[in-house]
């Protein structure tokens, strides 16, 4: 048995001893909470309170994603609105964005995706057009590019299992500027919890990073009924504050900070499968952004020529014990019991996308013999030499 390379996650930190600063502290405030769930349900609260009047409001959210996405707006009582995205990008079109928008409108959701950040100026520009709120959906993606340019209203975080700060749960929704009245009475009015970190939570630590290792992964993999990595949509209930000790969050932030990515050997390795039609993603809006050294990739991601070549590649490459897969393997209107009202085929883009994504390991436990080889397993079944 030699074990499997887990697909996405970063080993839970001991608390701190010495707090830092937060990369929001000077532009946002923040409210810490149970989940990354909870804290975009709380963010749409706060922007359905900031247009009064509007009956059965509505959120525009890219037609790709977590169904989770679709969970908070529920929750908060308004519609989720989908949209198709730009074609071979993770991006919302912003033409069918603008098009989107009603009277009922009062938030768009733009989803950092694996580490790749959406173009938050371009939908900025839209959202001031029409007196939206704009929520960075930053679950993903560390540090939320809106910490540099205090581009969204809200930003979405959260610090659960596989997510760029690991601390076994809890995330945080920061707002800019002061809130109203009714909008602090909404968060006042939420109930709130405490982390502990006693003897409980450390043996809880442990066991989950033993469960992180190769072994540990392969063994967590073979428990039946688990289901782990599998799309699905699940209700949300209360959103719930969480009062997270500085100590826990300083830990994660710092770990996060200094552990290696190999993102800029996959591009190197990997470079060579664009003259075979596939796309590796991020690239250009890294380039254009600056952001390449700054923002490690969640999970590397690609796009292969079809879905069938997408799926000889994740077979092939679980085979040789690394944990390869398509994340969301369908778009939001193909997860069964999702609350949506149009059809799958009306967002052929994001359709076309789930069938042939591909996310690699990025985390720091891959090592660059790790990378060649993956590269190697696909430059084979694409029959690629690397020159």
């Amino acid at each position: 048995m030699h074990g499997k390379l887990r697909p996405v996650g970063s080993r839970v930190p001991l608390p701190s001893s010495v707090a830092v600063s937060m990369p929001w502290d000077s532009a946002y405030e923040a409210e810490y909470c149970a989940s990354g769930t909870d804290a975009l349900a709380m963010a749409i609260g706060l922007a359905i309170l900031a247009r009064p009047g509007v009956e059965k409001p509505e959120v525009i959210i890219p037609a790709y994603g977590c169904p989770d996405l679709v969970a908070a707006i529920v929750s908060q009582g308004a519609e989720p609105v989908l949209v198709d995205l730009v074609p071979e990008t993770p991006f919302m079109d912003l033409h069918q964005l603008s098009e989107a928008v009603t009277d009922r409108t009062v938030a768009v959701v733009g989803v950092g995706l694996l580490g790749i950040p959406e173009r938050l100026e371009e939908l900025a520009e839209i959202c001031n057009d029409h007196s939206l709120a704009l929520i960075e959906d930053s679950a993903q993606c560390f540090p939320p590019h809106s910490t540099r340019q205090r581009v969204a209203d809200f930003v979405v975080l959260s610090f659960g299992r596989g997510k760029p700060i690991n601390l076994m749960g809890g995330g945080a929704m920061l707002h800019r500027g002061s809130l109203t009245g009714e909008q602090q009475r909404y968060l006042e009015g939420l109930p709130k919890e405490k982390i502990q970190t006693g003897f409980l939570w450390r043996v809880k630590r442990v066991l989950f990073n033993l469960l992180m290792s190769r072994i540990g992964y392969l063994l967590l993999e073979r428990v039946p009924g688990l289901g782990l990595g599998k799309t699905r949509f699940e209700p949300h209930g209360v959103v719930t504050r969480r009062e997270i000790p500085a100590g826990v969050l300083s830990a994660g932030l710092k770990h996060q900070s200094v552990r290696s990515s190999p993102h800029v050997l996959y591009e190197q390795q990997l470079q060579c499968l664009e003259r075979a039609g596939w796309v590796l993603l991020g690239r250009e809006r890294f380039r254009v952004a600056g952001m390449i050294a700054e923002n490690p990739r969640l999970r590397f991601a690609l796009l292969a020529p079809d879905a069938a070549m997408r799926d000889e590649v994740v077979r092939a490459l679980n085979a040789a014990g690394v944990g390869a897969n398509g994340l969301y393997e369908v778009a939001l209107p193909g997860v069964d019991g999702i609350p949506l009202s149009k059809p799958q085929h009306e967002f052929p883009v994001a359709a076309d996308f789930a069938a042939r994504l591909l996310t690699l390991p990025c985390h720091e436990d891959v090592t660059g013999a790790d990378v060649r080889r993956i590269a190697g397993i696909l430059r084979a079944v694409g029959d690629l030499s690397p020159g």
